[in-house]
């Protein structure tokens, strides 16, 4: 499992989770969101201003590209 926790919203990508690659988003305890990487899609759920943000910020960071552990 790794995690990430940017504006207040934790990203979480699962070791042995399924196909399409993808993570899930939590905010407030709860998840809000299920994410398709390979296509930045929404899977599941409704995409919250602050979820976009951290999603924006690991996407710069590089966390979602090909040579990344996700």
């Amino acid at each position: 499992m790794v995690r990430w926790k940017r504006f207040g919203v934790i990203v979480v990508k699962y070791s042995t989770d399924h196909d399409p690659k993808h993570i899930h988003v939590f905010q407030d305890g709860a998840r809000i969101l299920k994410f398709d990487v390979d296509n930045w899609t929404i899977m599941e759920g409704t995409m919250t201003p602050k979820a976009r943000r951290a999603l924006e910020s690991l996407r710069r960071e590089g966390r979602f590209n090909e040579k990344s552990e996700i």
